[in-house]
C-alpha cells in the first residue's frame, strides 16, 4: 500500500495516519522510504559534484554538493546539498552506515509512482523519523498533498501532514487514478 493511497483512505489528513494494514510494524513504513528502512540491506550510493570531509566528537560528517543523487534499493534522493551523519567507532549501531541525512536546495525523494518535494528533508535514524519542510508536495499520478511539513515515523509506519496555524492542507484527489477505492474494490 503506497504513502498516498492510505492519506487517501484515512479521509482526514490532519491527523496520525496508517500507511499499512497487518503488516509488521516496519513494513509499513510508505513505499516512498522503502531506501531509508534499517531493515535494508541494499547499497547506498551517492554521486555529487564534491564532497568534504570532517569530524565532530564521535560523529563523521560528509558533506556532498552539487546535484547530488542517494540511491539506496528502489528510493531515490536528489539535493543541492546532503551532509551524512555516520558515528565512528563503537559507536556504530549494528547495521547501520549512517545515523542521520540531511538533504536541502529543492529537496526531491521518489520511489515509483510516488514523489515528494520540499526544501529540506530529515531522515533521523535515531528517532526513526524522516521529515520533510518547505513547502512540501506528495503526489501519486494526479492526486497530490501539499503542506509545510511531511513527518513519517519509521518505527510506526505513521505519517502526519502539518500546516500553519491558520492555512490549509490542500489534496485534490482524481478518482479512478488510483488509491482512492476502499479496500477490497
Amino acid at each position: 500500500m503506497t504513502l498516498l493511497s492510505c492519506l487517501l483512505r484515512a479521509g482526514a489528513i490532519v491527523l496520525p495516519l496508517a500507511l499499512a494494514g497487518a503488516a509488521p510494524a516496519a513494513a509499513q513504513t510508505a513505499e516512498l522510504f522503502t531506501g531509508f528502512q534499517t531493515s535494508s540491506k541494499d547499497p547506498i550510493q551517492i554521486d555529487a559534484a564534491s564532497l568534504e570531509i570532517s569530524e565532530e566528537g564521535k560523529t563523521r560528517i560528509s558533506e556532498f554538493s552539487g546535484n547530488v543523487i542517494v540511491i539506496r534499493g528502489d528510493t531515490v534522493l536528489r539535493a543541492g546539498k546532503i551532509r551524512v551523519f555516520s558515528p565512528m567507532g563503537d559507536n556504530k549501531p549494528k547495521g547501520q552506515a549512517f545515523s542521520k541525512i540531511e538533504a536541502t536546495g529543492n529537496v526531491e525523494v521518489k520511489s515509483g509512482a510516488q514523489t515528494v518535494t520540499g526544501s529540506k528533508v530529515t531522515v533521523d535514524m535515531g528517532k526513526q523519523t524522516i521529515t520533510i519542510s518547505g513547502g512540501v508536495v506528495l503526489s501519486q499520478g494526479s492526486n497530490v498533498i501539499t503542506g509545510d511539513r511531511l513527518v513519517v515515523d519509521l518505527a510506526t509506519g505513521k505519517a502526519r501532514v502539518e500546516q500553519e496555524a491558520g492555512k490549509p492542507i490542500r489534496g485534490v484527489f482524481t478518482p479512478g487514478s488510483g488509491g482512492l477505492a476502499p479496500p477490497g474494490q
